[in-house]
């Protein structure tokens, strides 16, 4: 990876106040990633949407959401230019993984974008880029590691969660070796704070407790699938 991608980010965090106008026309065509193990690659699509300016991308793998450690995966092309209206696959490889084979493992996809001119001049036509900074922008989205021959399915282990009562709310426990993320949780008809990374995914084989005074009634959660759709299921609280 660049050792620039870093500095890149940087830049968009000195942008971010300004940046969120332009947000619509760069984005991901995706919401997760699932790179199966044995896969050669995997691929994913960028797009600008906007219809004069193009965009200096560059692309990477970390271990951390929202700060960059390199992971033990290629992305090809890690840096280019997006013109307008148009979109750009993006190849990634895992290399020497060294990751758990009894559950998922997760990391995060980085795209980040800062618009450019849309006509280079001579002098830097080869680098795709030219024209002045403006705005920065900035996707990141999981990818998930899932080793072959895991138990059951991600489906049912969205389904097949624990909930008990504890003494400072409801206790959600995920038995699975797969990575459960939510979209809502509401317990009696509450909804349950998902505030944190912590209660927005729960990883394999470890729990979460959501302050709640609840102590019956029904337990309804939307979990967000392989395909980022949402699954909705019910049950009531023991």
């Amino acid at each position: 990876m660049s050792r620039i991608f870093p500095l890149f980010l940087l830049m968009l965090s000195l942008f971010a106040p300004s940046f969120v106008a332009q947000a619509e026309g760069f984005g991901i065509n995706a919401t997760r990633l699932i790179y199966p193990q044995g896969a050669a690659s995997i691929s994913v699509t960028v797009r600008n949407t906007l219809t004069a300016t193009p965009y200096l991308v560059q692309t990477g793998i970390s271990r951390i959401q929202h700060k960059y450690e390199s992971a033990p995966f290629s992305v090809t092309p890690p840096l280019f230019r997006l013109e307008p209206n148009n979109t750009n696959q993006i190849r990634i490889a895992a290399h020497n993984l060294n990751a758990p084979n009894d559950r998922e493992s997760v990391f995060y996809f980085h795209a980040s974008a800062i618009p450019a001119s849309t006509i280079p001049s001579s002098d830097n036509q080869r680098a795709g880029v030219s024209g002045n900074v403006q705005f920065g922008v900035g996707n990141i989205i999981k990818l998930f590691y899932r080793p072959s021959g895991l138990p059951s399915s991600s489906v049912a282990a969205q389904r097949d969660l624990q909930f008990s009562r504890v003494n400072n709310g409801i206790k959600v426990s995920n038995n699975s070796p797969y990575f459960v993320s939510f979209a809502s949780i509401k317990a009696g008809g509450q909804a349950l704070k998902l505030d944190s990374p912590e209660a927005l995914m729960i990883a394999p084989f470890s729990h979460h407790v959501y302050p709640s005074s609840v102590t019956k009634g029904a337990i309804q959660w939307q979990t967000i699938n392989d395909e980022g759709g949402v699954n909705v299921f019910n049950q009531t609280l023991p």
